[in-house]
């Protein structure tokens, strides 16, 4: 009988003190696990809901700005008119709800979608496929690459 216990206390009792100690789920680690993890879940039932897919796409892909308000218009008709998709992704966005709740943080999984854009940005990259850049000078208009922009208050040359 205590041969049989043993393996499954080992399996619900850590072996040791953790590292780490209790997770803080407000810590910024554990906010982009969930992001992370609701990313990922989101665009496997995309990817398996083609037309879902194909709505979202045509919105995300529309240049922000007033134009983009009809693109918007659009989700939401196809949304109320598949009100299970728009029951199942917000199912899926529930744990940044929660998140948002619990660490008293205005975490939306659209401004997740901003806040990886402007790390991509930062580190140089394009950025998402179709989505505008995410802060910083408008599209075309960023020194190029290797250059600096000049220094405030440094001389102005060619005058």
């Amino acid at each position: 009988m205590i041969a049989v216990g043993l393996p499954a206390a080992a399996l619900v009792m850590p072996a040791g003190p953790s590292a780490t100690g209790a997770t803080d789920p407000c810590a910024a680690s554990e906010v982009a696990r969930t992001i992370g993890l609701v990313a990922k879940q989101t665009g496997d039932y995309l990817d398996s809901h083609p037309e879902t897919n194909q709505a979202v796409t045509a919105a995300l892909q529309q240049p922000a700005g007033p134009e983009s308000l009809g693109s918007l218009a659009s989700l939401k008709g196809y949304f109320e008119r598949n009100p299970k998709a728009a029951g199942d992704l917000q199912s899926l966005a529930h744990p940044l709800t929660n998140l948002s709740t619990q660490c008293k943080l205005p975490v939306t999984f659209p401004q997740a979608l901003n806040l990886a854009q402007a790390a991509q940005a930062a580190q140089g990259a394009a950025g998402l496929p179709g989505l505008p850049p995410a802060a910083g000078a408008p599209a075309g208009t960023q020194p190029p690459a290797g250059t600096q922009p000049p220094a405030a208050g440094g001389p102005v040359r060619g005058r």
